[in-house]
């Protein structure tokens, strides 16, 4: 399968799993920056790097309805898509909840698996990742979907973040045996920034010994001894 064609199976990825991250043509930001460069964003500043293992981002589009949200594209050489998606579940941007965000991931597996329904040449059933753990705290599952004679496989990750949705959505060929191995990758990389804050606690490092209260009584009564 050339390149080519790898993109254009991916790019219909986009249309079969945009159940919660779709986006409205009209009253939409496009922002075109340097690809190099890292995307802030500003609601949640989390920091997108240009380069996240194989892929590259190419694009950034911003909703003025916060139900579609922000979208930070990245894609590969291989022509596989890994779309990020910052969202909320009202039109006022409330906090997602802990209790409807667990439905969330369950309407949107569902959505998935139930769009034959709406296209009777469309096949979806579920992939099993032998070997592969959701990052804590998210919800993952993969898929693999078939439209006619055509296959893609796709990987669905859902988090929470600071009372905003983050959804990834990666797309590959079944043909890329490799691609697997890289959507978990992008997926775990985008996990760590949102864990950045409780990782960076965790690692704090001691106070050192010299400078702990108790050790500071220790040293003062020692020096009144002497």
């Amino acid at each position: 399968m050339t390149r080519l064609h790898r993109t254009l199976l991916t790019g219909a990825a986009a249309g079969f799993l945009c159940l919660c991250g779709a986006l409205s043509v009209e009253a939409q930001d496009v922002f075109l920056r340097p690809a190099m460069e890292e995307f802030v964003d500003k609601d949640t500043r989390l920091v997108f790097p240009a380069q996240i293992d194989t892929f590259q981002k190419v694009r950034v589009r911003k909703n003025e309805n916060p139900v579609f949200g922000t979208v930070v594209r990245y894609e590969n050489e291989l022509g596989s898509c890994a779309d990020v998606y910052i969202y909320s579940l009202d039109t006022a941007a409330k906090p997602v909840p802990q209790e409807l965000f667990e439905k969330h991931c369950k309407e949107t597996d569902q959505g998935i698996m139930n769009l034959s329904k709406q296209n009777p040449r469309i096949k979806v059933v579920h992939l099993d990742a032998a070997g592969r753990k959701a990052p804590e705290g998210g919800f993952e599952a993969f898929y693999r979907i078939q439209n006619g004679s055509t296959q893609m496989d796709s990987v669905l990750y859902l988090a929470l973040y600071k009372g905003k949705l983050i959804k990834v959505r990666i797309s590959y060929s079944p043909e890329d045996t490799e691609e697997p191995a890289h959507a978990a990758l992008f997926i775990d990389a985008v996990a760590v920034m949102l864990n950045k804050e409780n990782v960076a606690s965790a690692k704090k490092p001691d106070a050192p010994l010299r400078d702990k209260p108790e050790n500071k009584a220790d040293a003062a009564k020692s020096a009144t001894q002497a």
